[in-house]
């Protein structure tokens, strides 16, 4: 399902008499922000869950694989700016595209100098990124971070080329006709908390000032 399938769904509901008393007719911007609130919420409370079970998988389940090219063997621009949730889980894997299971490991930082006095890097082959900003516009399309790589194969080995990066979904800079990866059945759900807190809030127009005209 879309975004704009989710959001012209939302609005089909709030315009019927089944809205109740938030029945009207509702901006696509403010319908849209909500969906986006909702959706971090959710994600959050993923999170949370998988804080407490020690076991993150399932913010695969709201995840989507990009592949990214490696440019100059240093680096490669991310699609869009990574979820911000702890210690990086928004980045749930990255691998070699032409094999996935060749994962690179995730660095700080602050990690290399640290590494470097232990001498790590003689012992360990396995590539390594790390997660770096490249400029402050996080709009959608923009680069706005990037991975840096380290111990990628050098020549005459087989180079890696680009990387296959599970992320979870950034509703917010995802186009409106981008397909939404989230677990099946989750759609009904998700549609429903946004219009639960609409309803609540009864903010409905047809311009983007959030004031509620409800229909008569």
């Amino acid at each position: 399902m879309t975004k704009q399938n989710i959001i012209d769904t939302i609005i089909d509901f709030l315009a019927s008499d089944a809205a109740g008393d938030a029945k009207g007719v509702y901006h696509p911007e403010i319908v849209k922000q909500h969906l986006s609130n909702v959706f971090n919420q959710v994600i959050y409370n993923t999170w949370i869950s998988g804080k407490k079970s020690s076991d993150f998988s399932q913010l695969d389940a709201w995840s989507k694989t990009y592949e990214c090219i490696i440019l100059a063997q240093t680096h490669a621009f991310l699609p869009f700016a990574p979820v911000q949730l702890p210690n990086g889980m928004g980045i749930r894997q990255v691998a070699d595209n032409a094999d996935t299971s060749n994962v690179f490991a995730p660095m700080e930082s602050t990690a290399d100098v640290v590494f470097a006095e232990l001498d790590v890097n003689t012992m360990d082959s396995t590539p390594t990124y790390k997660l770096e900003q490249n400029n402050l516009n996080t709009d959608e399309g923009e680069s706005s971070h990037m991975l840096k790589f380290g111990k990628l194969p050098e020549a005459p080995s087989t180079l890696i080329t680009s990387v296959d990066v599970l992320m979870v979904q950034n509703i917010e800079q995802m186009g409106d006709y981008d397909i939404i990866v989230m677990p099946q059945g989750s759609e009904d759900s998700l549609v429903k908390l946004v219009i639960d807190v609409m309803s609540k809030k009864q903010e409905s127009d047809t311009s983007n000032d959030g004031v509620f005209n409800p229909q008569n």
